[in-house]
């Protein structure tokens, strides 16, 4: 919105005020000082008031007939959904009518000019958005760390325990080629054989005998 004190308390003030209205006021305004200002054409008048229905849709995303009526001094229902209508295809908003609950849910909506006794408000709500997303980056910045950390951790906690096993790994090959793990007085599977054999023959002959008269061996029949 361009600044214009020239035109301040000039002929042209009324225009200028107009003007204001247009850029970030309501119908509510002009209606409120018609008799000051110039007479609004018919398009111009439907203009304002879509101008409105998007900055009451930028105070509350829940908008009732029965308030947009009386805020646009229109006659009915129809009149009312027409105008809204006519705002969602211009894109000057995106919402849903619901003539059942009488109300508009908006989704979203244009922005308009803001009124110079709003910026303060606004940098001050921009600066503590500021603020606010600075915290929040260092508080993502130190959580980055302790994962990268948390990280590193279970990386040299694995790469001990894999050493560990490995070491296992080379001690149970190493005793495996020298023959260690049997105990000193083990037989190959030769010998056993061998043994086992030995065992069953001199068991067969002793069962091949048996105890006479006078304690002498002899053959069985």
């Amino acid at each position: 919105m361009c600044h214009t004190p020239q035109l301040a308390g000039s002929s042209s003030a009324p225009t200028l005020e107009l003007l204001r209205i247009f850029a970030y006021g309501t119908w509510s305004d002009y209606k409120a000082r018609a008799q000051e200002l110039p007479e609004l054409s018919e398009a111009q008048g439907t203009k304002l008031k879509k101008l409105t229905v998007v900055a009451l849709a930028a105070q509350s995303k829940l908008l009732r007939y029965d308030a947009l009526m009386r805020e646009l001094e229109l006659r009915g229902v129809r009149e009312l959904e027409d105008l809204l209508i006519e705002c969602i295809y211009l894109g000057l908003l995106a919402g849903r009518l619901d003539q059942h609950a009488g109300h508009l849910e908006v989704f979203s909506c244009a922005g308009r000019d803001v009124h110079p006794d709003e910026i303060p408000q606004m940098a001050a709500t921009l600066l503590e958005w500021s603020r606010n997303a600075a915290s929040l980056m260092g508080e993502v910045s130190t959580q980055l760390k302790s994962f990268k950390q948390q990280q590193e951790d279970a990386r040299s906690a694995q790469k001990e325990l894999d050493d560990k096993v490995e070491a296992v790994r080379a001690t149970l090959r190493e005793n495996a080629t020298h023959g260690e793990g049997f105990g000193a007085g083990s037989l190959d599977g030769d010998a056993r054989m061998d043994f086992d054999d030995d065992k069953m023959r001199k068991s067969g002959r002793m069962k091949g005998r048996h105890v006479g008269p006078g304690g002498k061996h002899s053959a069985r029949a």
